[in-house]
């Protein structure tokens, strides 16, 4: 079982510049192997926006210092 990298500690989150504001930055996640690929990662359920990346995070993660 492949370990669980927090979206928040993904090297593939980007930001995304058509969702973010003046005061708000949005965080995506681009990881075409991903469930998450595409999505919003510091919006709630609720669409609220949130300042840091919440998300848990999924098993296709790669961490800031990983090569492959």
């Amino acid at each position: 079982m492949a370990k669980q990298i927090r979206c928040a500690d993904c090297r593939f989150v980007q930001v995304d510049k058509s969702y973010s504001t003046k005061h708000w930055t949005a965080y995506e996640c681009g990881n075409h192997d991903s469930d998450y690929y595409g999505c919003l990662l510091n919006i709630t359920s609720n669409g609220d926006k949130q300042k840091e990346i919440t998300w848990r995070g999924c098993e296709e993660g790669r961490m800031h210092n990983d090569s492959d």
